[in-house]
């Protein structure tokens, strides 16, 4: 679980500590962000998707190049249209073959004189540990993982340009550290060691990697891997998907080998249990397959009533609120199967009284289940009324843009029974509402043609 993340000069934060230990230093299993549009409640989701690129950057970049080659040179055999194979080669590009002088670009405080740092806390075991990474203008400075050793607080490794230590008992095969010690010079400043260490995880054997790196150190790499990111980033949504079942991140369409896929069929029949508890009028929530080329294409349907008939209907004709909860449902499931999951705008598009009855199920699943996190940003103010204090996080910039982040049970009043958490954040007692001047929008539009008339 997230226990912490603090950010230095990332986006629109020059300084920002956001903190997610309750009582006793555990962990929340679901907090949700409010705050004015504008004041970096997408860049603190976004901060973790910056996090998974730096720490999956070696084997993201192999696949990427694997992928292009492969849709670039097979046109017949793939069957895409040259525009498509465009999007998908541009999509690559973008998300996965950059250098780190591009992603430290596209993420550091503009002008800012410091190094972006990023620092999570992490809890796993019952354990909190620390990782921390420091970025310069172009390239990685710094590098640090602090967890337990032998029961005992340690320093799994430090890194600067000059120096690397590597703890010996975490990496006790002295062969295979200093082959690590020389990987760490080759990619020095271009990738962090926990992306060499992610790599070598995903090249390697699993029983040479266990005989040669603590457990400890393959767990904390296993929580790296397997958090989940949805969040959005100029016009797109962007995700990085660690999912139990392969299906969940083509959920609504895909190529299967079998009708009978056991996977394919646990995602079927968990979508028709979600869908049909969820809206009254879905009575049947499947699969259906059109043969292919040894092998079966897979679309999801809809059995619905309407006007008094059971209708056929593909998803893809449903609407935007239904299409968004489709959209969050892989990200759900993972939580409940015990992985951390954080989700920008949890309740774009869906109706505010069915996202409030279903937040409501979600952190009740939470408490229930092992090791499961959301961690999401919201707009709905009827939303709180379904949480407790400690679980909604106020979002706020003060006149000189600097921000802070804290819990409602953190204000220094309390709440009355007559005033609700939700009436209360109306009223702007905990700020993070919009506050606009005047605007005379027929007075702006007249101006507009007045100009055109008089130029």
């Amino acid at each position: 679980m997230l226990s912490y993340i603090r950010l230095k000069n990332f986006k629109s934060f020059s300084d920002i500590m956001f903190d997610l230990r309750g009582k006793y230093g555990i962990p929340k299993e679901f907090a949700c962000i409010y705050g004015e549009n504008g004041v970096g409640k997408s860049n603190l989701i976004s901060s973790l998707l910056f996090l998974r690129k730096t720490t999956e950057s070696i084997k993201n970049q192999a696949r990427a190049k694997q992928f292009i080659a492969e849709y670039t040179s097979k046109t017949d055999e793939n069957k895409l249209s040259p525009t498509l194979k465009n999007e998908y080669v541009n999509h690559i590009i973008k998300s996965q073959l950059f250098d780190m002088k591009d992603l430290i670009g596209e993420y550091k405080t503009l002008d800012s004189e410091g190094t972006l740092d990023i620092e999570v806390g992490f809890f796993l075991n019952g354990v909190e540990g620390t990782y921390m990474a420091s970025f310069d203008a172009t390239r990685m400075v710094y590098e640090t993982l602090k967890y337990t050793i032998n029961e005992r607080m340690g320093t799994f490794f430090e890194l600067t340009e000059d120096d690397s230590k590597l703890s010996r008992s975490i990496f006790f095969d002295s062969a295979y550290r200093r082959k690590l010690e020389e990987q760490i010079k080759k990619y020095w400043g271009k990738h962090t060691f926990m992306s060499i260490l992610d790599d070598e995880t995903f090249t390697k054997n699993g029983k040479f990697i266990a005989s040669r790196i603590h457990q400890n150190m393959l767990a904390v790499l296993f929580w790296f891997q397997t958090y989940t990111v949805l969040c959005r980033q100029t016009l797109s949504e962007i995700e990085e998907f660690a999912v139990p079942f392969q299906f969940l991140s083509s959920i609504e369409k895909g190529v299967v080998r079998t009708r009978d896929d056991k996977e394919l069929r646990a995602t079927e029949i968990a979508l028709n249990t979600f869908f049909t508890s969820l809206f009254f009028d879905v009575k049947q929530v499947y699969y259906t397959f059109e043969p292919q080329d040894h092998a079966f294409g897979y679309t999801l349907y809809f059995k619905k009533l309407l006007h008094g008939k059971t209708l056929d209907i593909p998803f893809e004709l449903e609407s935007t609120g239904t299409r968004k909860l489709l959209s969050i449902f892989p990200y759900i499931f993972s939580s409940l199967s015990g992985a951390p999951v954080f989700i920008d705008n949890i309740d774009g598009g869906i109706q505010d009284l069915l996202m409030g009855e279903f937040v409501e199920l979600l952190v009740e699943a939470l408490a229930s289940s092992s090791n499961g996190q959301v961690i999401a940003t919201a707009h709905t103010p009827s939303l709180i009324r379904q949480l407790n204090n400690e679980n909604v996080y106020i979002l706020t910039s003060d006149d000189e843009g600097n921000k802070d982040i804290t819990s409602i049970d953190k204000y220094d009043f309390r709440t009355q029974t007559s005033h609700s958490l939700q009436s209360r954040y109306r009223t702007g007692k905990y700020d993070g509402i919009p506050r606009t001047g005047y605007l005379n929008l027929s007075k702006m539009v007249n101006e507009a043609f007045n100009y055109i008339e008089e130029n």
